[in-house]
């Protein structure tokens, strides 16, 4: 983020319209507007302009970035565009389809356009993308554009502001995908895309989208009892060319679909017959669950999530676990479930708990290929991350449904026990989420409670391109840990160091983007916070992270540093030495320099003396109080012993003048 950059354009060329909305070309919650090509104004482009808390397909957005490909609408650029001081937004700006969208709802569109013109293309792209080993995971109707005015040149739309397979509507994703939440769908690999081609054509075909009126749930369900081809297909006009396509690319079992191969040959004229699909397998013998038979494993995963409490009474009886051994005669995933039943997991919360638990990574075993439940949170392989952004965006039930999830660890025993199987010969590498990740976060919940931690350094660590959350930066992107800075500073000037650049939003991005604080995270969470110890720690990590990453001055910054430091400054007892850091501090925050401020005023050593000299007033305090004391003790005892002495003297005297004046009586007495 270069500060000095003209507001609203971006990378010098591209210059934002903020006044000029495009709403038929938003994409979701990122709102589309007008763009200028500064440098060649034929350059028809629109900017789609990334919502607050969104985390973007970086790794699409690099392999498209300046490239054009045919059957896609090109990408030109993309980064972060400054429109205030510190209103920053990130912007991808795209080619603009003049020409309007291919398809309306309602109007279908004949064979020959869809299987002669549309298709094709869309075959291209697919095989394009395999090549490139990403997903375009947007393919649907009312995501083609026509390119020109004269309705001519076709071509898919953005594939990369949202997570992946967001806006579908849930017919268009396979059965691995297909009952997971929209933000958790996951980028899934290519054989999604050409599952999508083929709902794509189905929609086009019959003017509506496939399964109007079904819930995802319905339609999930549907398709494993019967297969997508049986649902969808005998609803529409189609011939015997169209059918034996769609037989191909609607088999629901990934390793039947037509793959790239298959596509290329018959893009290239050689058909080849598909193999029909039938939904999930069958048992033998069925298994009874709510009075209801069920003979495919992942149909009944899927009936026990919706009755949870239900579904842990049939586990804990054994029926499902002899079920899974006898009539699927699979005796290791059997085993797994006897595992699940009696091995409570760790965490506590009581019984709903451990039922919701166990159901969970039972109804993981029978749908292993399938999307993960727990509670609210449903997602596919990879799409944790998303949909936890998502989470945080609604703030409602789905984030403690997360958070519960990762912290009692049945996720993280799901994907050990997942990882465990073996596929194809070999061991599966694309469980819901990635080992690595799973038990760092599972050690992220234990330390909730300490900043940098907790369910929102899992968000960041799980979401790389995913700009902070915190409402301190009221909707500004940031990414990187020397831009936030730059924002903070802003913000911080402008409230004369009145904010909080250290909540727990920021605390947990920092973290994750800042590996070389690691060292001092592990000792602010061992401090109480708001003590003397833990506020210059934290003043020291700011300090750091200005050297290291944003070196030039911060005023703002240093103003919310005097604001922590004065209530530690007001607790030095020694007036002189409190007045004396006092103006070494005003006389350093003119430096912006966040390190320099703990250098001069040197802090902890003047606290140290301060307490030093406090302890050696109070001893000298003691000892003068005692010695006073005892004078003033030791003058009462004087006083009393010479009373007592006087009393003493005076008696014998008296006695020594009554002895004499008897014996001069006696010598009177004898001489008379």
């Amino acid at each position: 983020m270069d500060n000095q950059q003209e507001l609203g354009i971006l990378r010098g060329r591209y210059r934002v319209l903020l006044q000029q909305a495009l709403p038929h070309l938003n994409s979701g919650e990122n709102l589309a507007y007008r763009a200028e090509d500064i440098r060649d104004p034929n350059n028809v482009v629109f900017a789609l302009v990334l919502a607050p808390g969104i985390p973007f397909r970086e790794k699409v957005v690099e392999a498209l970035t300046g490239k054009s490909l045919p059957g896609i609408i090109d990408l030109h650029s993309h980064g972060v565009v400054q429109f205030d001081s510190s209103d920053f937004r990130y912007v991808f700006i795209f080619e603009f389809p003049s020409g309007g969208p291919v398809f309306t709802e309602g109007r279908p569109l004949n064979e020959q356009q869809v299987l002669n013109v549309i298709v094709p293309k869309l075959v291209d792209l697919i095989i394009n993308f395999s090549s490139r080993e990403i997903t375009h995971r947007n393919i649907r109707a009312d995501n083609i554009y026509f390119l020109e005015n004269e309705k001519a040149g076709i071509a898919l739309g953005d594939c990369v502001s949202l997570p992946p397979a967001t806006l579908q509507p849930a017919v268009y994703e396979p059965v691995e995908s297909a009952n997971s939440l929209p933000d958790g769908r996951g980028d899934g690999n290519i054989m999604a895309d050409i599952y999508a081609l083929g709902v794509l054509i189905v929609h086009m075909l019959g003017g509506i989208v496939p399964g109007q009126g079904k819930s995802a749930n319905e339609l999930y369900a549907a398709k494993l009892q019967h297969g997508t081809y049986a649902v969808l297909v005998p609803k529409i006009p189609a011939s015997s060319r169209v059918s034996f396509l769609l037989a191909g690319l609607l088999n629901d079992d990934p390793y039947r679909r037509w793959n790239i191969e298959v596509l290329i040959r018959w893009r290239d004229g050689v058909y080849e017959r598909p193999r029909p699909g039938f939904g999930d397998r069958q048992a033998p013998g069925p298994i009874i669950f709510e009075g209801k038979d069920y003979l495919s494993p992942r149909l009944l995963a899927l009936a026990m999530t919706r009755r949870p409490a239900q579904a842990y009474t049939l586990l804990e009886s054994g029926k499902v676990e002899s079920w899974v051994r006898n009539s699927l005669n699979d005796k290791e995933a059997s085993r797994r479930v006897g595992d699940a039943v009696r091995n409570k997991m760790r965490g506590g919360g009581g019984s709903k708990r451990i039922e919701l638990q166990c159901v969970s990574r039972v109804s993981a075993i029978l749908d292993n290929r399938g999307a993960f439940w727990y509670r609210e949170a449903t997602f596919s392989r990879r799409g944790l991350g998303s949909l936890l952004a998502s989470a945080f965006r609604s703030d409602g039930p789905l984030k403690s449904a997360i958070a519960e999830m990762l912290e009692s660890g049945v996720l993280l025993d799901a994907v050990y026990s997942d990882l465990d199987q073996v596929e194809a010969g070999r061991r599966k590498d694309n469980s819901w989420i990635a080992l690595g990740k799973a038990t760092d976060c599972f050690e992220y919940m234990e330390k909730r409670e300490k900043m940098g931690y907790g369910i929102e350094r899992c968000l960041y660590e799980l979401n790389p391109s995913l700009g902070c959350m915190s409402t301190t930066l009221q909707g500004s992107y940031v990414r990187k840990v020397e831009n936030l800075l730059d924002v903070l500073e802003e913000r911080a000037f402008k409230t004369d160091g009145k904010i909080n650049p250290f909540d727990r939003h920021i605390a947990a991005f920092i973290a994750s983007r800042t590996k070389f604080l690691s060292k001092n995270f592990q000792k602010l969470g061992n401090l109480p916070q708001g003590g003397i110890e833990y506020t210059l720690l934290l003043i020291t990590m700011f300090g750091r992270m200005q050297s290291q990453l944003s070196p030039s001055p911060k005023p703002g910054l240093c103003l919310w540093v005097k604001r922590l430091l004065n209530p530690v400054i007001g607790k030095i007892h020694s007036e002189i030495r409190r007045e004396f850091v006092k103006k070494k501090l005003e006389k350093a925050i003119e430096s912006g320099n966040i390190e320099k401020i703990l250098g001069e005023i040197d802090l902890m050593n003047n606290i140290r003396r301060d307490a030093d000299e406090y302890e050696q007033a109070i001893k000298e305090f003691k000892y003068v109080s005692e010695s006073i004391s005892l004078l003033e003790n030791g003058g009462k005892a004087r006083e009393l012993a010479a009373k007592k002495y006087g009393q003493w003297i005076a008696s014998v005297i008296s006695i020594a003048a009554l002895l004499s004046s008897m014996g001069f009586s006696y010598l009177y007495f004898l001489g008379s």
